[in-house]
């Protein structure tokens, strides 16, 4: 989702953000939405729980493909852009395919995130065939013994790459297709491998690259503060493969703050909007403003037992909303890296918006980017 394009083409959203501190229940497009189609999982990995959950909790996906349906209309209907699908593991939705033909039919960017260890050729002709967005296929080491300790099952990082050359391959056969992406989970164990693996990736063609920031209790899974100051002057030197921005590891006091497990951005005020912009619901069917918050705070509501429109106007959100309009985020927002990208151009639109009487504006780039 290109968060520039979408402000510079709806004139009104950036009065929308300068209006939000004195009116928390503006009405704003959701522009982006994430759901978790299942907790299930062929991976075993270190820094995730997930499979962990889904074993404690056996039984069929709380998320139907109706109540999906269901999900993707109503966000549609208020202006949605992007869905995102991610698990545990997506693959293992039988019906998948169906999900993803009913989101392009919606016209909406569709992207998904895998481990990629199931993609066979079916699927990677199907995801080409109904122009899925981005497929984002997740890869933490460019050795594979190192990537399957950290997954926890022997042979992952093979059968992932040969998920990713099925995708390429039938991407070229075809002449368009996805883009496909990689995700890599920063730990203490492969921060410092992190060369290796941009040399690999931009050997094989890969078009983006999102490194993410461990979210684990675990202190020693986290990177040091010295693993983060060394990562911060080898970021830039990676674009534009790094196309999603992280915190900034250059400004004084974030790496140790890091090596905390808090990943909100230092070098700016606090604020978040994903409240107004961004839904997210979780594979037992919880919603809140993203998945950073999952069990950390309030869920609106739960579309297993609520229709979606009454959790978006219940009193639980309206509550969070006036809540982070005043500037009171909850501890977790400090641990959150999801939307900074966004919460920044957001931010400089409004600062950058002229009164109603002037004519369009065009927000500008920042130097370098």
């Amino acid at each position: 989702m290109d968060i520039r394009r979408i402000i510079n083409e709806n004139q009104n959203i950036p009065y929308m953000v300068r209006n939000i501190a004195r009116s928390p229940d503006e009405a704003f497009p959701t522009l982006t939405a994430k759901i978790k189609l299942t907790w299930r999982c062929n991976l075993r990995c270190r820094f995730c729980g997930l499979w962990r959950y889904s074993e404690a909790n056996d039984g069929p996906d709380a998320i139907t493909l109706e109540l999906v349906k269901s999900i993707l209309t109503v966000l549609a209907g208020r202006g949605l852009r992007k869905i995102h699908f991610s698990g545990g593991e997506v693959t293992l939705r039988e019906d998948l395919e169906e999900i993803v033909r009913f989101a392009c039919g919606l016209g909406l960017q569709v992207n998904l995130t895998t481990n990629g260890t199931l993609v066979d050729k079916r699927t990677a002709r199907f995801l080409v065939e109904h122009r899925v967005h981005t497929v984002v296929f997740s890869v933490d080491e460019a050795r594979p013994r190192r990537h399957d300790a950290l997954r926890g099952v022997a042979g992952a990082w093979k059968r992932t790459w040969r998920g990713i050359r099925r995708m390429q391959a039938r991407r070229e056969a075809k002449g368009r297709g996805p883009k496909i992406a990689v995700n890599t989970v920063l730990t203490r164990h492969n921060i410092d491998h992190l060369p290796d693996l941009f040399e690999m990736l931009q050997d094989n063609g890969i078009d983006s690259w999102r490194l993410l920031p461990v979210r684990t209790a675990d202190p020693e899974m986290r990177p040091t503060a010295e693993q983060w100051a060394r990562l911060g002057p080898r970021i830039s030197r990676w674009a534009p493969l790094v196309g999603r921005r992280i915190l900034d590891l250059t400004c004084a006091g974030n790496p140790e703050l890091a090596a905390k497990g808090l990943y909100a951005d230092r070098g700016e005020a606090l604020t978040c909007l994903a409240p107004w912009f961004s839904v997210f619901v979780d594979a037992d069917g919880n919603v809140l403003p993203c998945c950073t918050g999952r069990k950390r705070i309030p869920a609106y509501g739960n579309v297993t037992r609520q229709p979606l429109e009454a959790i978006l106007s219940s009193r639980i959100r309206r509550e969070l909303c006036a809540s982070f309009a005043s500037g009171h985020l909850f501890e977790v927002c400090r641990s959150c890296d999801e939307f900074l990208q966004e919460n920044s151009l957001l931010s400089a639109a409004a600062v950058f918006a002229s009164d109603s009487r002037a004519g369009p504006q065009t927000l500008p780039r920042s130097p370098g980017e």
